[in-house]
This record gives structure tokens, sequence and C-alpha cells, in this order.
């Protein structure tokens, strides 16, 4: 249960303009990492800036911020694309950089980071080509 007392991680985090911030600086590198782009390939303009709203909207909902998102869950809108473990380190290698290049205090960093590790069960499909499932 969150502690009304304590600030929410989207407070600590900087608010609504440091998380646009954020993902106005992670999306092209994930879009032109030449690994993880081909999951935004052919996608118009229109398309690419509801998927930044929505990661916009998701972000500053699951950081305990005053947004709505209404986009769908996260096993649902990464369901049949066969992410792999390899294509989720690259996320989590893109997505650290974006949170050093924000100068993101430690705290925060490993905060988001272990958040975005809980989704990985429902994004990632495809395991490691030496694991057995």
């Amino acid at each position: 249960m969150l502690d009304p007392e304590k600030p929410t991680l989207f407070q600590r985090f900087g608010g609504h303009d440091v998380v646009a911030s954020f993902v106005a600086d992670l999306m092209p590198r994930l879009i032109d990492d030449p690994t993880l782009g081909v999951y935004w390939k052919g996608k118009c303009r229109d398309s690419m800036r509801k998927d930044n709203q929505l990661v916009l909207e998701f972000l500053c909902m699951a950081f305990g911020g005053p947004s709505g998102y209404l986009g769908r869950d996260m096993k649902t809108s990464h369901e049949g694309l066969g992410i792999t473990d390899e294509e989720w380190d690259i996320f989590a290698r893109h997505t650290a950089a974006t949170l050093d290049k924000l100068g993101m205090p430690e705290l925060e960093k490993t905060e988001f980071l272990a958040a975005a590790e809980s989704l990985k069960p429902d994004i990632v499909e495809v395991p490691r080509r030496h694991e057995v499932r």
C-alpha cells in the first residue's frame, strides 16, 4: 500500500515533464537500434506519436502520477511479437543510458529498472537459445 506521506516515484522522478523527457530520449534510441527498430518498421508518424503518448501515460500512471492510461496491458501489447531475452537486455541498456543522461539519482534509477524488470514476464516470449522452457 502506498504511504500518502511518502512522495511517489512520479514525484521523485521529477513529474510529468521529466517523464516526458525520458520518453523523448528513450524512444528514438529503441527505434534507431538495429535489433529493436524492426518493431516500429512501417509505422506512420501519427502511430509513432500515439506510441510515445501511451508510453508516457503508462509510466506516469505506473509511477503514481495523476495520469490515466487507457492502453492495453503489457502482455496483450507484446503478445505474438516474439521478443527475446537478448532484445530485453538491449532495451534495459537503452533505458539505463537514458536514466543516466537525465542524471536520475541512483535510488530512483534502481526503482525504475526494478519496475521495468517486473514487466519482463509479460513482454519476453522467447527464452535464450541455451535455456529450456
